[in-house]
């Protein structure tokens, strides 16, 4: 496992030595499903992305429960040089993007009486996605993109879906 871990980093840290056109580190709170966003830039058109979110379910108005949410991405800028070319932004990794994603929520609520069956969701998948900031730091941030879902009792098919209002509050190039 140790070797993998090595060549994985390797490997981006080789990458890193292009020069970037997405950014070296960003910050991004989510206003939509509250959270937090960190990517860094690991070669000229990628970015790893670490996400905490906290996710909420109501059943019958009664039972509620809050839960945690995360999420790894290795986000693939492909249309960074074509946004340049036709003289649009960039910044803050504004583009679309491919990314496989892994995905992990608690079946157990921090907050509220609320825990499903399993003590875990989790997902793997590829997601296409596209994200917006404006200059102001107002960021937009649309994926979708199959997966496998599993827990402890099942398994299928199904999609990965996210969409994302929030702010970069780190200094954009």
């Amino acid at each position: 496992m140790r070797i993998i871990a090595f060549l994985f980093i390797t490997f981006f840290y080789i990458h890193a030595t292009i020069a970037q056109t997405v950014e070296d580190h960003q910050l991004t709170i989510n206003a939509l499903l509250p959270g937090v966003v960190y990517e860094h830039g690991i070669s000229k058109n990628s970015t790893l992305a670490a996400e905490a979110t906290i996710g909420f379910a109501l059943i019958g108005g009664i039972d509620y429960g809050i839960y945690p949410i995360g999420r790894l991405e290795y986000r693939h800028y492909y249309n960074m040089q074509r946004r340049l070319d036709k003289g649009k932004r960039i910044s803050g990794n504004s583009g679309n993007y491919l990314a496989p994603t892994l995905g992990f929520q608690s079946g157990k609520a921090v907050i509220g009486d609320l825990d499903y069956a399993s003590d875990f969701f989790a997902a793997a998948g590829v997601v296409y996605g596209l994200q917006r900031v404006g200059r102001k730091g107002l960021c937009f941030r649309f994926e979708v993109g199959p997966a496998y879902f599993f827990d402890e009792f099942d398994n299928n098919f199904g999609l990965f879906t996210a969409l994302k209002l929030g702010w970069v509050v780190n200094k954009r190039n």
